[in-house]
């Protein structure tokens, strides 16, 4: 399946190609296969009935990954599918549109909303602080890793990309890098989910989570190991995206009671920002969406109407 999706999806990234497969993977698992089938049979009416049943964010997910799904097979006359994949996105837009939460959203909103992020890094950084007093060559795998959670949670709690800090690299020349200038450093994502119509995201990072980094990158350069990227497992291999989203999931749930993901985070962060909102160029570029898309990722509770 996954030659079939990159054949019948040429110029979708690396990081889209693995979120269709593993949604695809969900969606056969949902129809009691264990494997993904090698022809498209299993995608039918009863299947459909079956996930149209279920809650929005879902509907819209399985929708469009029987689509995805359908192309890689190459058939093009089982048009139900599409005509579900249209419905859901339109639902799920207008419900975005309105600025309501969703039940998903309601139900893993924090308490203190974006702050309550920030409020979980000081925690993680009381936990490691005593780290930044050792030699960096003198820390363990654990340790770093350790170190490195408080690092992304912190760099969650100011800046809400999607899951593209994990591609990042120390390294010059690399498609997404990260650099030091002065006191402060750099991101540059070259490539991401809205690259095509977007280009690259550069942007200067918050001066706390700048600290953070001056103390993190020495001590992962120190460490010398097989890979350039910023992020590494406990085993000191490079860590892949999917498990940096399950890292920020799990630390959420476990301090804070909530399971929170990358998509809730940048609702959080926009939500935040609602009085900036029509003027936060910034906020747009660095989260890779245009002004529409970033109206979509306001979230209120449900019944409070939108200011005119």
């Amino acid at each position: 399946m996954k030659a079939l999706l990159k054949k019948s999806c040429p110029r979708c990234t690396d990081s889209s190609l693995r979120t269709y497969y593993q949604s695809i993977l969900a969606l056969a698992k949902l129809a009691g296969r264990e494997t993904i089938p090698a022809g498209s049979s299993w995608l039918n009416g009863a299947l459909l009935k079956k996930i149209k049943a279920l809650p929005l964010h879902r509907f819209k997910r399985f929708s469009i990954a029987g689509v995805k799904a359908l192309n890689a097979y190459d058939v093009t006359d089982n048009k139900q599918w599409w005509v579900a994949m249209n419905e859901a996105t339109e639902k799920y837009t207008k419900l975005r549109m309105s600025g309501k939460r969703t039940k998903r959203e309601a139900e893993r909103w924090p308490k203190d909303g974006y702050a309550s992020i920030r409020k979980l890094a000081k925690q993680l950084h009381g936990e490691v602080e005593h780290l930044e007093e050792l030699k960096p060559k003198n820390l363990n795998n654990w340790q770093r890793y350790l170190y490195q959670r408080y690092l992304i949670i912190l760099f969650y709690s100011h800046h809400a990309l999607r899951g593209d800090l994990a591609d990042v690299q120390l390294k010059k020349g690399a498609r997404s890098w990260i650099r030091r200038k002065g006191k402060n450093w750099t991101i540059h994502i070259g490539h991401h989910k809205t690259f095509k119509s977007r280009v690259a995201i550069d942007f200067e990072v918050n001066s706390v989570v700048s600290a953070a980094l001056s103390k993190f990158v020495p001590m992962v350069r120190a460490a010398k190991l097989g890979h350039s990227y910023l992020l590494s497992t406990s085993r000191g291999e490079q860590l892949q995206r999917q498990d940096m989203l399950k890292l920020i999931s799990n630390t959420t749930e476990k301090y804070i009671g909530k399971k929170i993901g990358i998509q809730i985070l940048r609702v959080l962060k926009t939500t935040d920002k609602l009085k900036d909102l029509d003027t936060a160029h910034e906020l747009q570029h660095e989260m890779g969406h245009s002004a529409e898309m970033q109206r979509q990722y306001l979230s209120r509770p449900t019944g409070k109407a939108r200011n005119r």
